[in-house]
């Protein structure tokens, strides 16, 4: 299940999180905080509770970044679920991830806007 908290981007968090979730489900509870991070020189961060997962995301970011962004933070949970701890390898598979992942995004919105034929 997903939360939000902090002020609102009136990004699509939870349509992101849906889209997520349809090909890599999560058993966690998430709660996506909007914050600033700038003081932290960090887009967002992915912490674990025990069956509970916290996502902070920089209120600051234009929405291609915030959905990337909250796309690499997603991958941290399944990599927490699955006991992934190793940093290095972490951070490759988020990172290669949510590219991965924001093309596919991208790819459903316009098909979604397609015009019926």
């Amino acid at each position: 299940m997903l939360f939000t908290s902090g002020r609102s981007l009136n990004y699509p968090t939870q349509d992101v999180f849906d889209f997520f979730t349809s090909q890599y489900p999560i058993q966690s509870d998430v709660e996506v905080f909007h914050t600033d991070l700038s003081c932290e020189n960090a887009l967002g961060f992915t912490e674990t509770n025990g069956n509970e997962q916290f996502i902070q995301i920089d209120k600051n970011l234009n929405e291609s970044d915030y959905i990337t962004t909250l796309l690499h933070e997603l991958v941290h949970v399944i990599q927490n679920e699955s006991g992934i701890l190793t940093e290095r390898v972490r951070e490759d598979q988020a990172y290669h991830m949510e590219s991965v992942l924001y093309d596919r995004w991208c790819d459903t919105r316009q098909t979604d806007l397609s015009p019926v034929a």
